[in-house]
């Protein structure tokens, strides 16, 4: 079952179970997965649909360091609950020590000795390549 699939029936399936809480999360989800199929004009593969879901992560997570600066502890608690139900989708994240070892190969393969700025904007454009949405 695709990503967006997933996201579809979880949402008609918090909707029955009246889970207000997965209810908006998922509906939100649904909907910017929605509008970049229509951007697209086509069905989102689950790489681009993974793209959307970090983004709405992300967002999330600035969302609450914001919050928590304005001492809104309601909406942090809000934006968190919502927050746990959208990273189910997410791959699972790798440890800095699995990051860490990942790039050490990547800049051993590419065995490039030029400028390090270019080294390291090759190195990173390879490593977010190869672990999209897991660091």
């Amino acid at each position: 079952m695709s990503l967006v699939k997933k996201v579809n029936a979880d949402f008609v399936t918090a909707f029955k179970e009246k889970d207000t809480i997965g209810k908006m999360a998922l509906g939100n989800l649904k909907s910017k997965l929605s509008d970049a199929e229509k951007i697209k004009k086509s069905e989102l593969t689950d790489d681009e649909a993974l793209k959307v879901i970090v983004s709405i992560a992300k967002t999330r997570n600035q969302s609450i360091q914001e919050f928590t600066k304005a001492g809104r502890m309601d909406l942090v608690e809000s934006e968190k609950s919502e927050l746990e139900v959208i990273e189910k989708y997410l791959p699972k994240q790798m440890t800095e020590d699995e990051i860490e070892s990942e790039v050490r190969k990547l800049i051993v393969e590419m065995d490039v000795t030029t400028n390090p700025q270019v080294l390291i904007g090759k190195t990173m454009g390879a490593f977010n390549k190869k672990f999209q949405g897991r660091a």
